[in-house]
């Protein structure tokens, strides 16, 4: 059977970028990207272990962190979003598709020279989303001509489509349009890669007994390319992944085509291949016939394929080769070798039998009896001791002296005899053997290796597993670490990531054991959380709507309206980060794994004393803190505001309340109704007046003599010009 692969599958350059981008961030610091960076799950997953993390896009702040990177995904925002994230400050890494934001300016410049906007799309796709937020939201999004044939259109339109649009859709909807619109501005924007992508699709369906797509169901390029096959070849499939293909599909056939979206990796391909191939020979072997050999992929297809520590099948560049050195690939032994028949594996020395022969390969027990400088030899058996040179002993450089000891026993590979007879030995490849089979069952079983950290290099740390591991940058701890080199000569608890037996390479995260011991915490403590419960905890991070505090493996939202009775304006002016406060729990969602959290709850409600600091007919001073066109709002201390209603606040006519009051102004007011109860306070300034008015007239008359007397308005006038000659 053959296997054919479509001549454009699998990553275009928009998605290639935005990977590769994701993980150079992530080896720096940890990545909150806003929404799933590609359609294709197995991908997310793989990017979530190197440190790119999945975030809503609109509640991303409940995940990111200080020091965090925000990418935008290849689907592009709105620009209002945009400013949002350099406003707050987040770095901010753009992995647009340069076809997407290309699309974006034209959609924005057609709007603003006075086209009605209409986009050919899927409404609810994020790129659709963000195309429309350029047009500020005035564009029409359509699935199909259908949707605009009976409705009334403006007289001048610009028509554009979703990059991975089918190109005969996008035919159709303008052909319509120029039918019953006089201006139609026609913008090419389906990108051309999609557009190749569904032509060598549409090429190979015809030719092949199946056909095989690959790709992400959520995927719009990938059902897309699923409907182009499927018109073409009923005998059509669409797969995520390895493990959906199907044995029987392939019974009789003599030939399978494979084509790929957008978001799909190279290395998914591969393995969809390699299961085909599984499939075919099981079959082979179970059935007893033999079928033509499956045609390979093609070779530029391979290559894609990344097999650097940073993700082994991923699609980024290196970070750092940790592959063996160079004698590591120098595996065929010299002319004269002597062959034995043991099967490779830890072979112990024969006594009383004479010398033992030796091939490339064979691990050995032997004893160490003499340790020079650059070299170290071993008694394994022979005629003669082998030799373990100094750059064999272990993964990086050391001295001898320093690594082995005389009568140590040691196990050893046999590299090759040379022209003197010399048997060449590698004690780093016997315990690559060893570690390996050790990490095997480390990642299978996702058990904790622990390993010291022997070089700080570009992205990482290297740790010595028996093999050179790499551990990323962003694998190191859950938050970013700005200087790598406090973990030098340290002890670090792992899992293994990826493994790659052949080229003795692994990749290893102590991020993963700590963030399990997290979700742990958070599982024991979400367990404990009850509303109501007092706790102490950890101001981590403060927001303009409040500040996030740590409870032990949780953070809880402690907002603005909760840290105080009264109105408070920074939430810096109430907690500082790093400090430890203690707060009550106001709110759970566990669903939603969040929690609500207040300071206030803790302190004693103003309103409690309210009846006794402020009973009916007291005079106090307050704060004018908020007009309304009924009244104004005046704080009598922080938590408790009373009202002085428009007729209250002065004895003649008032219009407007602006005319009398403005906010900050600092008054003398007087109760004229309480009723704590329902935390209300009726507030009076024109009875302040009057009784002040009362007071002076009464003063006045306890100044005249006995027979004389005066008219109030007389005192008033005479107070007036002694207030005049004051300020005077």
């Amino acid at each position: 059977m053959k296997i054919v692969v479509a001549e454009e599958a699998g990553f275009c350059t928009g998605v290639q970028r935005a990977v590769q981008m994701a993980e150079e961030g992530a080896r720096k610091q940890r990545v909150v990207s806003l929404g799933p960076l590609i359609h294709n799950r197995q991908e997310v997953e793989r990017l979530e272990r190197l440190g790119v993390i999945n975030a809503d896009e609109e509640n991303y702040e409940a995940e990111a962190r200080a020091g965090d990177a925000i990418l935008i995904r290849s689907h592009g925002v709105g620009p209002d979003k945009m400013k949002e994230l350099l406003a707050k400050g987040w770095q901010v890494i753009d992995a647009t598709c340069p076809f997407v934001k290309k699309a974006q300016q034209m959609a924005r410049e057609a709007k603003e020279e006075g086209y009605q906007v209409i986009i050919l799309g899927d409404k609810e796709h994020a790129e659709v989303k963000g195309l429309r937020a350029w047009t500020d939201g005035t564009a029409i999004v359509v699935a199909s001509w259908s949707e605009l044939e009976s409705a009334a259109l403006p007289d001048k339109v610009a028509v554009l489509a979703q990059t991975t649009e089918k190109q005969e859709r996008f035919e159709e909807l303008v052909s319509g349009l120029k039918e019953r619109v006089p201006a139609v501005k026609e913008i090419q924007t389906i990108c051309p890669a999609t557009r190749k992508r569904q032509q060598a699709a549409a090429e190979l369906a015809p030719r092949v007994d199946l056909m095989v797509v690959i790709g992400g169901r959520h995927s719009s390029n990938t059902r897309k390319l699923f409907e182009i096959c499927k018109n073409s070849n009923e005998n059509s499939h669409l797969i995520e992944g390895p493990d959906e293909v199907k044995p029987h599909w392939f019974k009789g056939l003599s030939s399978v085509g494979i084509t790929a979206g957008a978001s799909t990796p190279a290395w998914i391909i591969k393995e969809v291949i390699e299961k085909m191939e599984e499939s075919m020979e099981q079959k082979e072997k179970n059935t007893g016939f033999d079928e033509e050999s499956a045609e390979a992929e093609p070779q530029e297809l391979l290559q894609q394929e990344s097999v650097e520590p940073d993700t082994l099948r991923g699609n980024g560049p290196a970070e750092e080769k940790i592959g063996e050195d160079e004698t590591d690939q120098k595996d065929s032994a010299a002319e004269g070798e002597r062959p034995v028949s043991a099967e490779p594996g830890v072979l112990a020395m024969d006594e009383g039998i004479g010398f033992k022969s030796f091939k490339p390969g064979d691990v050995l027990k032997g004893k160490v009896v003499k340790v020079d400088a650059d070299e170290v030899l071993v008694d394994i058996g022979g005629k003669s001791e082998g030799i373990i040179p100094a750059s064999e002993l272990a993964p990086r450089q050391v001295d001898p002296r320093e690594c082995v000891a005389e009568g140590q026993e040691i196990v050893v590979e046999v590299l090759k005899e040379d022209k003197e007879g010399n048997i060449l030995l590698s004690h780093k490849r016997a315990r690559a053997e060893e570690a390996l089979n050790r990490l095997e069952a480390a990642l299978a079983e996702g058990t904790v290796v622990t390993a010291p950290v022997t070089e700080v290099v570009k992205g990482g740390l290297l740790v010595d597993v028996g093999i050179r591991g790499f551990v990323p940058a962003s694998q190191v701890d859950v938050s970013f670490v700005p200087d790598l080199s406090q973990y030098l000569k340290k002890e670090l608890r792992m899992k293994v990531l990826e493994l790659d037996r052949k080229n003795r390479k692994a990749v290893l995260s102590q991020r993963a054991v700590l963030e399990e011991e997290q979700r742990k915490r958070k599982e024991a403590l979400w367990a404990e959380l009850e509303v109501g419960q007092t706790r102490k905890g950890i101001v981590r991070r403060l927001t303009d709507f409040g500040a996030f505090v740590d409870l032990g493996g949780i953070d809880g939202l402690l907002h603005v309206s909760e840290m105080g009775w009264g109105r408070v304006e920074k939430p810096s002016d109430v907690v500082k980060e790093g400090e430890e406060i203690e707060v009550v729990v106001i709110k759970l969602d566990p669903k939603k794994q969040k929690v609500s959290l207040s300071l206030k709850g803790l302190l004693k409600s103003p309103w409690e004393l309210a009846a006794e600091k402020y009973p009916v007919g007291k005079v106090v001073e307050g704060k004018v803190v908020r007009i309304a066109p009924f009244g104004a709002f005046i704080e009598l201390e922080p938590g408790i505001d009373g009202l002085a209603h428009i007729s209250q606040l002065s004895a003649k006519r008032v219009a407007k309340v602006e005319e009398v009051l403005s906010v900050g102004q600092k008054v003398d007011v007087k109760v004229i109704e309480s009723d704590p109860e329902k935390k209300r306070i009726s507030l009076s300034l024109k009875e302040v007046v009057s009784d002040k008015e009362k007071n002076e007239y009464k003063t006045f008359l306890d100044r005249q003599p006995e027979g004389g007397g005066a008219t109030i308005g007389e005192i008033l006038k005479e107070n007036n010009r002694e207030e005049h000659r004051k300020e005077e």
